[in-house]
């Protein structure tokens, strides 16, 4: 049985060894490990650099040991780290001449698109835009019905927030971005939209959150499990998907490919 740490980014996980050369924000690096098993499912990884002292020295003994830094991490920025770190055929780097025309501002750009975003929840219709009440002021009484850019209630019966779901790309540090929307409870609805100015919101709790929109180019999204990360004023939550099968939470635990980020720029941009 492997030893738990207690992370400040994940909480208690598993704890995992790895070179000193893979944390951080390093990306690119290689990931090198052996075959994760049933009872080592998070071996000891190392980079390319390293790599080539275990080579020479016909794996890792006393002496080899010295000549590299071994730091340990918890399970969860261990699979970070893979991610950032592992080789791909095909690199963002790759799609930096892809141009694709913004729908928003109608501009060119050339460039990978690392964000897509919807403006309203699923459960939003046009019925309701007779009644929205917009941008007013929460300080006193909060609409039975409104949306704006952040937030969203529905007949007094339903609330939601905007955040983001960030799939880790393989082979760099960036991130793919998915603006979406998920429902809170009323409590943590009105908790957040009260304090939404309040710099001492990052410490919130998690807040549990059903996915609220139907992300083309996947099965069914509408519910997945989520958990909003409340972020500091103007910043939109993080949202956390629970893990399971479902091919987005996939994407959110394993990360996808450039070739991954073309396809959904594809299906989704005007490009030339």
């Amino acid at each position: 049985m492997t030893n738990k740490i207690q992370c400040e980014t994940h909480g208690e996980r598993e704890e995992t060894f790895v070179c000193i050369h893979v944390t951080g924000d390093a990306a690119g690096l290689g990931f090198n490990r052996e075959e994760p098993s049933e009872e080592k499912p998070f071996p000891y990884a190392w980079c390319d650099d390293c790599e080539l002292i275990f080579e020479a020295h016909d794996g890792w003994n006393d002496e080899s040991s010295k000549l590299t830094e071994i730091v340990f991490f918890c399970s969860g920025c261990y699979e970070r780290a893979r991610i950032r770190n592992t080789h791909t055929t095909v690199t963002l780097d790759d799609l930096a001449d892809l141009r694709w025309k913004c729908g928003s501002c109608e501009e060119w750009h050339t460039s990978p698109c690392l964000d897509f975003s919807y403006a309203e929840p699923y459960y939003w219709s046009q019925e309701y835009e007779k009644v929205n009440a917009g941008d007013t002021e929460f300080d006193k009484e909060i609409p039975a019905t409104f949306l704006n850019e952040d937030y969203c209630a529905i007949e007094n019966q339903h609330f939601f927030v905007r955040g983001i779901i960030h799939l880790p790309i393989i082979g760099s540090a960036e991130t793919f971005c998915w603006g979406v929307w998920g429902s809170l409870s009323r409590e943590n609805f009105e908790t957040l939209l009260r304090g939404a100015d309040e710099p001492e919101r990052v410490e919130l709790p998690e807040m549990f959150s059903w996915l609220s929109n139907q992300i083309d180019g996947y099965p069914d999204t509408l519910s997945l499990k989520m958990y909003a990360q409340i972020q500091e004023p103007a910043s939109r939550p993080i949202f956390e998907l629970e893990p399971t099968d479902h091919p987005l939470a996939q994407e959110y635990h394993y990360g996808i490919t450039a070739e991954r980020v073309r396809e959904i720029m594809a299906s989704r941009l005007e490009g030339e």
